[in-house]
């Protein structure tokens, strides 16, 4: 994998396929990816192995109630400033709301359209 890849959540994300924790708990493949890890797993004797993107730290011994934020910062305070974490969450959550609100005003527009349009397809059909 390509490291500049490893910049975005979801391609993090990506790299937990063997990842032993559920969606449901706290120490998920998602709060990992947002806490800035990817996973290092090889087998099941390594698949809670996981490496910061940015810091390198690698972690494993990682429990189902693990904050990943707070083990990243408690494992590695100088190396991973969570300044730059929290700008990257905040910039995450800046590009799900363009996304979103694209998808409302392209919806919004299509609804528009469609109503500009029934008229002329009933006249179209009248003609026939």
């Amino acid at each position: 994998m390509d490291r500049h890849q490893l910049f975005l959540v979801d391609e993090r994300i990506k790299t937990f396929k063997t990842w032993p924790f559920s969606d449901k708990e706290k120490c998920n493949s998602w709060n990992m990816a947002e806490a800035g890890f990817y996973s290092m797993a090889t087998g099941s004797d390594d698949a809670d192995a996981a490496k910061c993107f940015l810091c390198g730290k690698e972690m494993d011994g990682w429990e189902a109630s693990d904050d990943p934020w707070a083990e990243h910062a408690s494992h590695a305070p100088h190396k991973c400033g969570s300044p730059l974490f929290q700008l990257l969450e905040f910039l995450s959550v800046v590009k799900q709301y363009m996304i979103n609100e694209v998808k409302r005003v392209a919806e919004v527009a299509k609804d528009k359209v469609d109503e500009r349009v029934k008229p002329i397809i009933r006249r179209c059909h009248r003609k026939k």
